[in-house]
């Protein structure tokens, strides 16, 4: 499915605002709009997994810890490189190691290569001369199954986390992630084959808003004709805007996506590495 026609938000707005009686944003502001128009384009990339960047940036030398992207929803691949340029032969893979957390000194987790007082998880060769040692400067005479010549990361609270490791072999992170498709302060450009969903999204939001805070039942009938008519749970079957919004997305082939990723500003999935 290829397009060249996108929207701007006013062009949903010029739809759904008549529809819920809001045609001089008396009711609702233009901002909240908005807004609304960005979550519907975020739930989809949430659902559908179409928004894939990638991300060079400062490796945390001091802390070993930093902030995820804006917008990063799932991380797919991390790794460590030196220089500016994304050269795949000089990258280093890190992997997720559950359980990990830093301060940028030492670290705790259920699997630390110490081992000695666990029942559960096997001890491991720490350093080269002795199994408790974390002397650095042992690092390069260390075996393949050192604790301190892995490269692991973890994820909590929204700030990804490496191992001390990683410090000795790079001066950049590359992060290959998931978005959800639009930034909060950016002002999202809309696909013309999404437009049906992501109009009915707001307007029956904006009914549900509003019968929520009127007394007047005229907008039931409405508001149930948009809530079926979206069928964003598929509660009637997989007929409506927003399973057919999905679906053209997820059939996109891999050309299709890196268009549709070009216009809208995102690296491709496929660049770089």
């Amino acid at each position: 499915m290829n397009t060249s026609v996108y929207l701007t938000p006013q062009e949903i707005l010029s739809v759904v605002l008549p529809m819920v009686g809001d045609t001089d944003n008396k009711m609702f502001a233009k901002g909240m709009y908005i807004s609304l128009i960005q979550k519907a384009f975020e739930d989809l990339a949430i659902h559908t997994f179409f928004d894939e960047k990638r991300e060079t940036l400062d490796f945390p030398v001091d802390t070993l810890t930093m902030p995820l992207p804006p917008g990063c929803f799932n991380v797919k691949n991390v790794y460590l490189l030196n220089g500016d340029d994304c050269k795949i032969d000089e990258t280093l893979k890190v992997y997720w190691k559950r359980n990990y957390f830093t301060e940028g000194k030492g670290f705790v987790a259920n699997d630390k290569g110490d081992n000695r007082f666990d029942p559960f998880y096997p001890q491991r060769i720490l350093s080269g001369t002795s199994p408790y040692s974390f002397d650095k400067t042992l690092i390069r005479a260390e075996p393949p199954n050192s604790v301190l010549r892995t490269f692991f990361y973890n994820i909590q609270g929204g700030n990804i986390m490496f191992s001390s490791s990683c410090r000795n072999k790079t001066n950049k992170v590359h992060i290959h992630y998931n978005g959800t498709g639009c930034a909060i302060d950016e002002v999202p450009i809309i696909p013309v084959f999404l437009r049906t969903a992501i109009e009915d999204y707001v307007i029956e939001t904006v009914l549900r808003m509003r019968m929520a805070m009127e007394s007047d039942r005229k907008w039931i009938g409405l508001w149930q004709i948009y809530e079926r008519r979206l069928n964003k749970d598929e509660r009637y079957g997989k007929e409506g805007s927003w399973p057919t919004a999905e679906y053209r997305i997820k059939t996109m082939n891999s050309s299709q996506r890196n268009e549709l990723m070009e216009y809208l500003g995102f690296p491709s999935a496929g660049s770089g590495f």
